[in-house]
């Protein structure tokens, strides 16, 4: 039997899927604004579950479920409108930043 919870799991997904899109943004010389746009299918300015999704396989190989992508955008999303703009987005880099200074 594991040793970690659903919410361990969910958690290490997070942060690996955002070590995998900060990398990818280092590799491919991208801007947060860049990534996003790339993600952002249907250019309405903000990203949906379907596009979080689609955009994590196709630029870092990763397949989530449903639930997963549940929880980024949940982590990611400050005005709670169960989706990512440029602004929140952002703000999640950053805040992996200052997490990274502080190690």
């Amino acid at each position: 039997m594991s040793d970690t919870s659903p919410d361990d799991e969910q958690q290490w997904t997070l942060n690996d899927s955002m070590q995998k899109l900060a990398t990818c943004l280092e590799e491919n010389d991208l801007s947060v604004d860049a990534l996003f746009a790339q993600i952002d299918g249907d250019s309405d300015g903000s990203i949906n579950g379907p596009e979080l999704h689609k955009g994590l396989q196709s630029l870092v190989g990763e397949s989530l479920s449903p639930g997963q992508v549940s929880s980024i955008i949940k982590a990611f999303d400050i005005n709670e409108d169960n989706r990512i703009d440029v602004e929140e987005l952002r703000a999640a880099f950053a805040g992996m930043q200052d997490d990274s200074e502080e190690e």
